[in-house]
């Protein structure tokens, strides 16, 4: 397991407490299923070279992977290591991958084999797999409830079914639910889950940190990867422009699926790379998860706060509009079918940005007196005024 230095620390320390805005914290997520039988000869070897081809573009554009794998690739490993004398886990394990990629067991594997084996296969392997229970389950869809498969079990040392080794795990990555994914993770938090039934409330006694997965968008053979970039961008506009708190900590991914990968998959992560890094470190930094975990201690250290969580469209909630009779704007109708006119009380000339409901700027003015915008080739919803940078106004398209 990766280890973070004292200098590190004072280091993300240092830029916490420098930062009156908080950054969004990125890293690519993969995952295979038992079922694509990568443990066989020929699927072994194209999902090593696929795999292989995603960490040079990771590596050479200096994005975050976490590659969260099943028994099936890592059984193929071993027969590639018997025949080569290497493997792809060890190949990701070193440098210059290593720097760029984790490697996470996860928690769905075949023949009885749980977590625990998995961590131990990997282990052997040179793998150096981190504590990170990947793909975990916190609420399982009915029928199955009745299922012992949920993140409890993970509170405490678990012990390997097959191989009798002992591992402590210390951070939940996920979550999915069984298909068809009926109640997943929403929430750009982490915190420690309380109970089976309370999966939300933080208990800082508890032995497990849970870092959600920040409305992850999903990039697939389907994906527009202009919409991932908007998505995350979205975010980060949320997170700069106050319509998210300041106060917390901020973390989301993009979900891949190894199935995917191929041509079309390496040109779309490498477009969706090279538009996200051109946005500012102070607003966006790629990390893996061990990264965000670190830096969300020094921001816990550098708070006081011990847990952050931020549940997916909970926006509206907090906006920090003016009600006062001092507020220098009226917006007019509200809701709205699609127009809508902006009334001020003084003659000045005011900054006015409008945003959707994820954060993201749609229309930008500067005006007096009176400006009207038009929503109308947006879809109904909730919109958000925002003028001179401080106050706020919700919108209602219907």
């Amino acid at each position: 397991m990766k280890t973070f230095t004292p200098i590190l620390l004072l280091i993300l320390i240092s830029a916490l407490a420098n930062a009156q805005v908080p950054k969004l914290y990125v890293q690519i997520v993969s995952h295979n299923e038992p079922s694509d039988s990568l443990e066989q000869n020929l699927k072994y070897a194209k999902a090593k070279n696929n795999v292989l081809q995603l960490a040079n573009i990771v590596d050479s554009k200096n994005a975050k992977w976490n590659l969260q794998t099943s028994d099936g690739f890592v059984m193929g490993a071993r027969t590639d290591e018997i025949i080569t004398t290497h493997n792809i886990f060890e190949t990701l394990a070193m440098p210059p991958f290593s720097d760029n990629i984790e490697i996470d067991p996860r928690s769905k594997n075949n023949l009885g084999r749980n977590i625990a084996d998995q961590w131990y296969l990997l282990d052997s392997l040179g793998a150096n797999p981190t504590t990170t229970v990947g793909g975990f389950i916190y609420y399982v869809c009915p029928p199955s409830s009745s299922l012992n498969i949920d993140w409890w079990q993970y509170e405490d040392t678990l012990v390997g079914t097959h191989y009798g080794n002992k591992v402590k795990f210390t951070l939940l990555s996920g979550a999915g639910s069984l298909p068809a994914h009926c109640n997943d993770l929403n929430d750009f938090g982490i915190f420690k889950p309380d109970t089976t039934t309370n999966f939300y409330n933080h208990n800082p006694a508890r032995n497990l940190w849970c870092i959600g997965t920040g409305c992850a968008p999903v990039l697939d053979s389907t994906t527009v990867e202009q919409d991932i970039i908007d998505l995350i961008q979205g975010q980060v506009d949320s997170i700069q422009t106050g319509l998210w708190p300041a106060d917390k900590f901020y973390n989301t991914r993009i979900m891949t699926n190894q199935r995917d990968y191929g041509p079309a998959f390496f040109q779309k992560i490498s477009n969706v790379i090279d538009s996200l890094n051109k946005l500012p470190f102070t607003k966006f930094q790629w990390a893996n998860l061990s990264e965000s975990l670190a830096a969300f201690n020094a921001w816990r250290l550098n708070t006081g706060m011990d847990s952050s969580q931020w549940l997916c469209g909970q926006a509206a909630s907090v906006i920090n509009e003016n009600t006062s009779e001092k507020k220098s704007f009226f917006v007019i109708p509200n809701p709205s079918t699609g127009t809508f006119s902006i009334l001020f009380n003084d003659n000045k000339t005011h900054k006015i940005e409008l945003y959707d409901f994820m954060g993201k700027l749609l229309h930008y003015v500067a005006a007096r007196n009176t400006s009207e915008f038009s929503i109308s080739i947006f879809p109904n919803g909730l919109y958000f005024v925002k003028v001179d940078e401080k106050e706020f106004e919700k919108i209602v398209k219907e």
